[in-house]
C-alpha cells in the first residue's frame, strides 16, 4: 500500500511538472505574441488521455499571462502536428468571421 502511494506521489509530481513546463512555454508566446484571445493547437496522447493534464497546463498558463488575455486549447484528433497546428488555425479563423 505504501509502495502505491509512492508511485502515485511520484506520477502526480511528473505530471505536474510537465504541465508547468509547457504552460510556461505557452505563457511565453503567448506575451511574446501580444495577442489578447488565442487558440492554441494541442496534439499528443499525454494531453488527450491523462485525466488532469488540461487542467493543470490551463491553471500553469492562466497564472503567467495577464488576466485580460484569453486562450484556449483545441484538441487535435488526427495525430499529428500539423493537424493541431491546422486545428488552432482553423478555429482562429471562426473566431474571426
Amino acid at each position: 500500500n505504501d509502495d502505491c502511494e509512492i508511485v502515485r506521489y511520484i506520477c502526480s509530481s511528473v505530471s505536474k511538472r510537465s504541465a508547468r513546463l509547457v504552460a510556461a512555454a505557452l505563457a511565453s508566446l503567448i506575451i511574446r505574441m501580444g495577442d489578447d484571445n488565442i487558440t492554441i493547437g494541442v496534439d499528443g496522447s499525454v494531453y488527450r488521455f491523462h485525466p488532469f493534464f488540461h487542467d493543470l497546463m490551463t491553471e500553469g498558463v492562466k497564472e503567467l499571462i495577464p488576466s485580460s488575455y484569453s486562450f484556449k486549447f483545441v484538441l487535435s484528433e488526427d495525430g499529428s502536428g500539423r493537424g493541431a497546428a491546422l486545428v488552432a488555425a482553423c478555429a482562429t479563423e471562426e473566431e474571426l468571421k
